[in-house]
């Protein structure tokens, strides 16, 4: 069968499971044969009984002591069991809920494989397992949709791959192939979907990985060329870094006073600005964004500056009214309304206002600008290929300048962010005091809350961020903003505060300001204070099930204190974090380059989980999360320089990629 042919063409595929895998994005056959596994369990090797650990998956070869009974706990509620025992009289209890078909599966003296979790709470049990004949091997585990079981999951993609193997083209040039150390395209699929071994998955991945960075490689080179803007407009330069430095309260850093030059650079160039500014947590990203708006306010064009949540937009508006006054900004965001809203889209429309700060809202259908010259956009990562076009379209080829506080590898951010140059900024403002960051475990907990409210009686503030706004019945070993909020307050040793997603913009507004103004002394929160809430005398802060979090957004939550004179402190309350999440979170501990913890982040997590689900134009390359380090990445680049200069002819590879690069432009245009 053709890849490219309906799923519902495949015997086995009706239009139920039709429907349940259109749910998932799934439609073509090779849309299945791409759909990477989220996880593998590797029943390959059967374990004894006697070296089972709680918590693990394994295999366990059996013979049944009796037949399965069932005994029914309540109403909607079930319980079969099954007594057996291994090869070497190691007992055990398999356990099944809601599940009494299982009664007749197994007769006693039967001997079987189980595949399952191990539970030592009480005794020593294996919960839910699934019975074989025999040894099933390293089998995938999808992400799913409601109907539709793991079994019959992989039975689909087998019967997929099957099917398509005689009409599968493998597009990789012979010539690559052969430099990179790459396995075929048909062994890279079946073994992405049942591995023969440990060994063959990570061929398997580095192919699937190779050929999704090269293609978006690729794709983003042709997305740059065809999108190269002439300049049509003049920069007045002249003595404009000299005027800008005396409006600041400091003296830039080497690092960005080597930013303001590219940035200088840029706007003499003949093509519009096109420039990503990516910087460690405090390393004044912001001072050189703002260099920016004043060049182009000082030259007579409009600028925007656009930020992900309303909190840090009011947070930049207040700062650049320092620079620029009241008269010359404009704030517009989600919340701004009635005569407020009419008067900013007025003074925008007309040229009145010089600088517009605010979200995404300055972009949607309605707002016009006079004559917009310049587009910053703060937390880069928040915004994509998708919403770079969508803000450039506001303007007549304006100039872009792009922020990001995730400190990546160079090569990375020149493969993902490869339509914009790129400035690092490695460098700290002299003076800043390193935060102090401890792991503190859950018995030292009332320790710690002791030590927050002697810090609050000497008029020094606090950040304790939760993962979870609400408490939930299938999380609960993680604290949530509301009760952690409820114990503190019942305390009484300090004013505390609360502030979350799930608020409504004027009550996180106000929770913010209390905070800022020091009204209130603790701030119990959740990572919605990654960003847009600066406060100096803020000197310690409390991560909860930190052992939750990546560490690049660990250090980005740590980069909320440190900002003033005083010593401070982030302490990370790990809970029962597991030998390999302490050892990690002591990475935190030990540095605060955040390009190195970056680099440890990206080695833990690999690229795509590292960079989340924000970077959007990344549409149809799904096995780009399957690269677990730097080195395919680097290779993939190499690769795309060689047929880029036609050192490798790719035909099908460049037909692959101007179709993709066609899909995103469409994304573009829609949205």
């Amino acid at each position: 069968m053709n890849p490219k042919d309906q799923l519902t063409t495949l015997k086995g595929i009706g239009p139920r499971r039709g429907e349940i895998l259109g749910r998932m994005g799934l439609f073509l056959l090779e849309d299945l044969l791409f759909y990477a596994p989220r996880d593998y369990r590797d029943y390959s090797v059967a374990k004894p009984v006697s070296t089972l650990a709680h918590g693990q998956e394994a295999a366990v070869r059996l013979t049944a002591l009796a037949a399965p009974g069932l005994a029914r706990i309540r109403r909607g509620l079930s319980v079969g069991t099954l007594r057996a025992e291994d090869e070497a009289g190691g007992r055990i209890l398999l356990c099944w809920y809601n599940q009494p078909y299982r009664q007749g599966t197994v007769r006693a003296g039967e001997t079987f494989v189980a595949c399952g979790r191990v539970d030592r709470s009480r005794g020593i049990k294996l919960t839910n397992p699934a019975l074989y004949p025999e040894l099933p091997g390293i089998l995938p585990v999808y992400a799913l949709s409601k109907g539709l079981p793991q079994a019959q999951m992989r039975q689909t993609v087998k019967l997929a791959l099957c099917a398509c193997m005689p009409e599968l083209r493998d597009g990789m040039p012979e010539a690559l192939s052969a430099r990179y150390r790459l396995c075929e395209l048909g062994f890279a699929l079946y073994n992405l979907h049942f591995p023969q071994s440990l060994d063959a998955l990570q061929k398997a991945r580095r192919r699937l990985a190779f050929e999704d960075m090269l293609l978006f490689r690729l794709m983003m080179h042709s997305f740059r060329e065809q999108k190269v803007r002439p300049r049509g407009r003049r920069y007045i330069l002249g003595g404009a870094r000299a005027a800008y430095e005396s409006l600041l309260p400091f003296v830039p850093t080497g690092a960005q006073q080597k930013a303001m030059a590219d940035i200088e650079r840029d706007l003499c160039g003949r093509r519009a600005m096109n420039r990503l500014v990516m910087g460690d947590v405090g390393s004044g990203k912001t001072a050189v964004a703002a260099y920016a708006l004043y060049l182009a306010a000082r030259s007579g064009f409009q600028a925007a500056m656009l930020a992900p949540t309303e909190l840090l937009a009011r947070q930049h508006y207040d700062a650049l009214k320092a620079i620029f006054g009241e008269k010359e900004l404009c704030l517009l965001t989600g919340s701004t309304r009635g005569a407020q809203r009419r008067q900013a889209l007025e003074d925008l429309a007309c040229g009145r206002a010089k600088i517009a700060v605010g979200t995404h809202a300055l972009f949607q259908a309605g707002v016009e600008f006079f004559d917009l010259g310049l587009v910053v956009a703060d937390e880069q990562h928040r915004f994509g290929v998708v919403q770079r076009a969508a803000m450039a379209a506001k303007g007549a080829a304006p100039d872009l300048l792009v922020m990001s506080a995730t400190p990546i590898p160079r090569t990375l951010a020149l493969m993902f962010y490869g339509d914009l140059d790129l400035s690092q900024m490695d460098e700290l403002p002299p003076g800043r005091r390193p935060v102090i960051t401890k792991l503190v475990p859950e018995n030292k907990r009332e320790d710690l809350y002791r030590f927050l409210e002697d810090r609050a009686a000497k008029k020094e503030q606090a950040y304790v961020v939760c993962p979870l706004v609400e408490p939930s019945e299938s999380l609960e070993e993680l604290k949530s903003a509301t009760e952690v909020f409820k114990m503190l307050r019942a305390r009484r040793g300090a004013k505390i505060g609360l502030l979350h997603g799930q608020m409504k913009e004027e009550e996180k507004r106000a929770a913010a300001e209390a905070f800022r103004e020091g009204s209130v002394d603790l701030l119990v929160a959740t990572t919605v204070v990654e960003v847009g809430v600066d406060v100096p005398n803020a000197t310690a802060i409390v991560i909860e099930n930190a052992e939750r979090f990546g560490l690049s957004q660990l250090h980005q939550l740590r980069g909320r204190v440190g900002r003033g004179e005083k010593e401070s402190y982030c302490f990370l309350l790990t809970g029962e974090a597991s030998g390999s999440a302490s050892e990690r979170l002591k990475i935190l501990c030990s540095t605060r380059d955040g390009f190195a913890i970056a680099k440890e982040d990206l080695a833990l997590r690999g690229p795509g989980e590292f960079l989340g689900k924000h970077q959007h134009g990344l549409t149809g390359f799904a096995a780009m999360k399957l690269a677990m380090d730097l080195g395919v990445l680097d290779e993939a680049q190499a690769a795309a320089e060689l047929v880029r200069s036609g050192a490798v002819s790719a035909p099908e590879l460049l037909w692959r990629a101007e179709e993709k690069r066609r899909m995103l432009e469409e994304e573009i245009a829609v949205n």
